[in-house]
């Protein structure tokens, strides 16, 4: 039960950090539109402001990433001294509730509670109309698969020693899959729950819920002895780069495309 709490717990905090966010984004965006009225490219002002906001958000995700595969390269011994403490930290916390509590979010985070979760959300869209939507949440979160695959072999390192471990695993450990793979399609869902035509209260909701379980499912690699701790950052890291980079590029494409419309329009009137 403590776990459950925990959980509903991290959420609230987070559903209280995303309220003030959407008043404070509308704010910042109004301001810009003003203060750019006069400017003849007034248009792209969203545009140049949502590209520097994604190459901010990847250049720091991709600088962490880089960071820590440089320190797992070079063997760093302070690297390893935290992934050792912190390991056998979490096999002191292990009971009975808590292993059926992040067993159960080690299933949702894996390639198959993913792919149902996406083929359902995209359904969904689908039957909505939502086509764009839909190809969009699916090519992002197969890309990412395919990216997930090819840095464990890349770097190919070993996993924790699974004979202690409360669950079996297959491949390499460096980055975590089910990290780098929640962040990915819990990061593209945020992305349509931002788009979303709904109060921001309800929006920031489902922010909230989807920071909370990539939180749970990557805690729940390390509590279940598959995982380095670094291994978590590592796809924390990576699956935000890359959702990050996927989405920039299919709303800065959207965008494009809308201002272009508009443009003709005015051009015909």
């Amino acid at each position: 039960m403590i776990f459950i709490a925990g959980f509903f717990a991290l959420f609230v905090v987070f559903w209280l950090l995303f309220i003030p966010l959407g008043p404070l984004i509308s704010r910042t965006l109004a301001l810009l539109g003003w203060k750019a009225a006069s400017f003849r490219y007034k248009d792209y002002v969203p545009v140049v402001v949502l590209l520097a906001a994604g190459g901010l958000a990847s250049a720091v995700a991709g600088n962490q990433f880089l960071d820590l595969a440089e320190l797992v390269h070079e063997r760093s011994e302070v690297l390893q001294r935290v992934d050792t403490d912190i390991h056998r930290w979490a096999e002191e916390q292990r009971s009975a509730g808590a292993t059926l509590f992040f067993t159960a979010f080690t299933y949702l985070g894996s390639p198959v509670g993913l792919g149902l979760i996406v083929a359902g959300v995209a359904a969904g869209l689908a039957a909505r109309g939502r086509y764009r939507w839909a190809i969009y949440l699916i090519a992002t979160s197969l890309a990412g698969a395919l990216l997930v695959i090819e840095l464990k072999v890349l770097f190919s390192r070993a996993r924790p020693d699974l004979a202690v471990a409360l669950r079996t695993a297959q491949g390499y450990s460096f980055p975590s899959g089910h990290a780098m793979g929640t962040t990915i399609v819990f990061g593209a869902i945020s992305y349509l729950i931002l788009r979303a035509k709904k109060p921001w209260r309800v929006r920031a909701a489902g922010l909230a819920a989807a920071a909370a379980i990539i939180a749970a499912v990557s805690m729940s690699r390390v509590y279940l002895g598959v995982h380095w701790i670094s291994d978590i950052a590592a796809g924390l890291s990576a699956g935000t780069l890359w959702v990050v980079t996927a989405t920039v590029a299919y709303e800065t494409s959207r965008r494009i495309r809308m201002i272009r419309a508009l443009r003709r329009g005015r051009a015909e009137t």
